[in-house]
């Protein structure tokens, strides 16, 4: 029996790299935000949600915001006179024994996470949208149709970016390390729709 398998509606995850070493100035940033951390679910969050605005992240920053602008081109290849802006942006730590837990982001179009410090077997879940499924099935084996977690490993430098609304958590680090990541959300600014069909808008982030 012949047959064509048609993959639809790809979930755009794309990986970049900063291509350089954190500079000393950065990691004592880091370090400084995250000596009095704040207590997650299942981790620590840094109390300052707005990291990225700080003069000595202006760099990052920079390639955050690079990033963003290629996705938008890249992904949603638009017309319209619209970038993704960066809202908020904050620092995670997860030590051995602690996980991250599933989780999406409102109020966010696109997402990030930055690997400052992360082992040998780091990365990020994502997981399928099991709301709508009625049915229950054992897989035989896990295939890229049936699975309901996909695993992307990520290296230190590495930029993750995804569509927001996408599940995604860490396992339980099971390396002695502090694993820390700098995450933002985005969203759009500039003109949406198009004003001949009584939709258009005109959005400003602040």
């Amino acid at each position: 029996m012949k047959s064509e398998i048609m993959n639809l509606f790809a979930t755009p995850v794309v990986r970049y790299s900063i291509n350089r070493d954190f500079s000393l100035s950065e990691m004592k940033f880091f370090s400084d935000e995250m000596e009095q951390p704040i207590k997650a679910i299942s981790n620590f969050s840094s109390s300052n949600k707005d990291i990225l605005i700080s003069p000595e992240m202006k760099g990052i920053r920079e390639f955050a915001e690079q990033s963003l602008s290629h996705y938008l081109k890249t992904i949603f290849n638009t017309s319209n006179k619209v970038r993704l802006k960066i809202t908020q942006s904050w620092l995670t730590l997860t030590r051995e024994g602690e996980s991250h837990h599933s989780h999406t982001h409102p109020n966010s179009v696109v997402s990030g996470v930055l690997y400052i410090n992360v082992g040998s077997k780091g990365g990020i879940n994502f997981f399928r949208n099991e709301d709508s499924t009625w049915y229950e099935l054992l897989r035989a084996q896990e295939t890229y149709h049936n699975t309901f977690r996909y695993f992307i490993p990520a290296s230190v430098g590495d930029l993750i970016l995804f569509p927001s609304n996408i599940r995604h958590g860490v396992t339980e680090v099971k390396e002695p390390i502090e694993r820390v990541s700098l995450s933002f959300n985005s969203f759009f600014e500039g003109e949406l729709g198009r004003p001949e069909y009584a939709n258009s808008l005109t959005l400003e982030v602040k």
